[in-house]
């Protein structure tokens, strides 16, 4: 019988040899290590580090006075962009939680993929390139403005503006929770909401007693999703948003390229992983104790 440390070396070897344990560890956990690096070590005069370890990057992360950055604090935007994100998943949930249950709804497999396509469809085009169609609709000259001219209404300005950044959001992320929830609602048993139905439980009862908890493990993972790709959102921000409604990740770009600050870009970086992690890390924990 080999012991427990044994068993662990076996398991531990097993795992280097794997693959994708190793990709993971070459394309994921080196470059975030040299990240969180980066962060302890002072900026050098024309970009890059110096090798003098420090908490500076952070401290300064922590004021969120006008003097900490161009943006009226670090800890400030970061929140805003936690809040909007959090915003963005709850629309998106709303959104698609109804869309989910439609498509599972169909009687047919035909009519089931075909609106499974309808929602794949935007994951085989760039999203640059989505964004740049949305920003071409709702430009001043776009289409948008001219039926408005069309039905004698006033031109509107859309762009540059947070809530056109805000719309971005729930649109580019809005498959990433619906097919999760897809998954989740195609699987769930109809005799169980009959069940409650048949007991006297009224529809919004048989909703949240019954069904949620059915599809709790699609919709925390499509939250997750969606929250962690709006939290990191650059392009939206950037294309839409066109520098006045900024997101942290705007913030990271600006310190690696303009500013030069490569610690103060690692510090903010390593915060957002962290934030990010923990949440990753929640919605797993929920998942479990939803199949336990």
């Amino acid at each position: 019988m080999s012991s427990p440390l044994e068993r662990r070396e076996k398991r531990l070897l097993l795992a280097l040899r794997s693959p994708g344990v190793l990709l993971v560890v070459a394309l994921y956990l080196i470059p975030m290590s040299l990240v969180v690096a980066y962060s302890f070590l002072s900026p050098a005069p024309a970009g890059g580090v110096r090798w003098q370890w420090t908490l500076d990057s952070y401290r300064e992360l922590l004021r969120a006075d006008e003097r900490a950055s161009l943006y009226n604090g670090y800890v400030t935007l970061l929140w805003r962009s936690v809040w909007w994100s959090a915003c963005a998943t709850v629309v998106t949930l709303v959104l698609s939680l109804p869309l989910a249950v439609f498509i599972a709804g169909r009687r047919t497999t035909f009519a089931k993929n075909a609106l499974l396509v309808a929602v794949v469809v935007p994951f085989w085009t760039s999203m640059l390139v989505r964004i740049y169609a949305v920003r071409f609709l709702l430009a001043n000259n776009g289409p948008i403005n001219g039926w408005l001219d069309l039905f004698g209404l006033e031109r509107r300005v859309f762009l540059n503006s947070p809530g056109i950044v805000f719309v971005g959001l729930v649109y580019t992320a809005l498959p990433f929770m619906v097919l999760p929830l897809y998954a989740a609602v195609e699987r769930v048993d109809r005799n169980v909401l009959s069940a409650a139905r048949d007991l006297g439980a009224n529809a919004v009862q048989v909703f949240f007693t019954a069904f949620i908890p059915l599809v709790r493990v699609g919709l925390v993972a499509g939250c997750m999703l969606v929250f962690v790709l709006s939290v990191s959102q650059y392009l939206v921000p950037t294309l839409l948003g066109g520098g006045k409604a900024n997101m942290i990740a705007n913030v990271i770009e600006n310190q690696f390229g303009e500013a030069q600050n490569w610690p103060m870009g690692s510090a903010i970086a390593v915060t957002l992983v962290a934030l990010s992690l923990m949440g990753t890390l929640w919605s797993v924990r929920i998942n479990s104790e939803a199949r336990s």
